[in-house]
């Protein structure tokens, strides 16, 4: 294959990859919006989502699977045709029914059939020495596409006279990209057999799982990343909180929320590996503090007023939240080759730690929907509201700082049980 070719493919798979997921994920930006343009509460979609979240997770299991028994590309295809139809039909506004088959349509092809593929097919665009390279230009790529088609669908909600109209008007324009893609995708990516067949194998065995199990770094890292994710997975509360108690008008908000959701994964990944080398020199350490930035701005909130007075104190506390949790997003799965999982577990143990770190979006997005409540439909915060839902994440601030720091003590304790190596005897002249 061509340079020019390898690199026109490329571009376009990570494309791709900022449009196929932003329907499922547009609570991030436009939650009671969302939530009101399907006809329903914010608590109903958050157990929607919750729903969504937890097939997820078990398609992050199969997808290797499917990535190693069908051709890549022709999954990718599928994901992002299936995908475009399953915008175009949410935007119609089915049935309470509809819309929770909607989006386990969506976890299939987007966990199941997508994401698996699009690691197989970008990995064989670049030799083993460029992978660290193409993955970071392909978040960055992503990023930069969500950022600008999100700003994009920010303007159309605050023109439309209803933001509930706007927001489906933005759910037919990421249906007609995902189609677009998914013919892009067919015409223009190539692939190379040779290098497809080199790439490593995607599916996780059963006898990796259990070894991965006995690991004890797949549940240190895997609790801790959990614990962070917790934090990402809530940001999305943010926005009610942010329009009902500080008063902030809808077109602002908008733009907050793509600011928030998609401009600081292109800024945070970076930012993140950069003071891992240059600060930290170590992925534990720096989640640690990463923990300890996000517990001060979970706290900040708790004791933050809800007062439209204190609007800018509330979004620089947001800030802080997201500086943390986004510049942790490009470091979690460093700690693997860290602490040197040998390579014959790796598979298993990124399959069982992710499981364990993204199960937060099988139950979290219910729960935060029962505190935030939903004032529009006259449902009001229950179970200690905002406060209650900060205060738990200050709590997985703690845990995750005491899993962070075990991760490095038992790090520690590895290193100084190896056998220090002896001089070779010297023989006297």
């Amino acid at each position: 294959m061509s340079k020019s070719r390898r690199l026109t493919s490329f571009i376009v798979l990570s494309m791709t990859g900022g449009v196929v997921f932003q329907v499922a994920y547009l609570r991030f930006v436009f939650l009671a919006d969302t939530a009101h343009a399907l006809g329903l509460t914010i608590q109903r979609y958050g157990e929607v989502t919750s729903i969504f979240g937890a097939v997820a997770v078990v398609m992050y299991f199969c997808g290797g699977w499917f990535a190693d028994r069908f051709p890549p590309k022709a999954l990718i295809v599928v994901a992002l045709g299936g995908t475009g139809v399953v915008d175009l039909w949410l935007a119609t506004v089915p049935s309470a029914g509809g819309v929770v088959v909607a989006h386990v349509l969506m976890a299939v092809l987007g966990m199941g059939l997508y994401w698996s593929s699009l690691v197989k097919l970008v990995s064989m665009l670049g030799s083993a020495d460029e992978q660290g390279k193409l993955f970071g230009f392909l978040e960055g790529i992503r990023g930069v596409t969500s950022t600008i088609v999100g700003f994009v669908g920010a303007g159309i909600v605050a023109a439309a006279i209803a933001s509930t109209s706007g927001v489906l008007d933005v759910m037919r324009i990421y249906g007609v990209l995902c189609l677009v893609f998914a013919v892009l995708v067919l015409v223009v990516v190539r692939t190379d057999r040779s290098a497809l067949d080199g790439v490593a194998r995607q599916t996780v065995t059963l006898r990796e799982l259990g070894a991965a199990a006995r690991n004890k770094y797949t549940w240190l890292i895997g609790c801790s990343i959990m614990m962070m994710y917790a934090f990402y997975t809530l940001l999305g509360y943010l926005t009610p909180l942010l329009q009902d108690g500080y008063a902030v008008p809808v077109a602002l908000l908008g733009v907050i929320g793509v600011v928030r959701s998609y401009v600081f994964q292109i800024v945070g990944g970076p930012v993140g590996g950069v003071l891992v080398d240059r600060w930290t020199k170590s992925s534990p350490a720096f989640l640690r503090w990463a923990f300890v930035v996000a517990g001060a701005g979970a706290l900040g909130f708790v004791l933050l007023p809800q007062s439209p007075a204190l609007v800018w104190v509330a979004i620089a506390l947001m800030t802080v939240l997201c500086l943390a949790v986004f510049t942790s997003r490009g470091v979690y799965w460093a700690q693997i080759g860290e602490v040197e999982v040998p390579l014959a577990q790796r598979g298993g143990v990124i399959g069982l730690a992710s499981g364990i770190a993204y199960l937060p979006d099988a139950f979290l997005p219910a729960i935060g929907a029962w505190w935030a409540g939903d004032p529009a439909s006259d449902v009001p915060q229950q179970g200690g509201g905002y406060t209650a839902m900060f205060a738990v994440l200050v709590g997985a601030a703690v845990v995750g700082l005491v899993l962070t720091t075990l991760t490095m003590r038992v790090r520690q304790r590895d290193l100084a049980r190896r056998p220090t190596p002896t001089a070779p005897d010297t023989v006297p002249a």
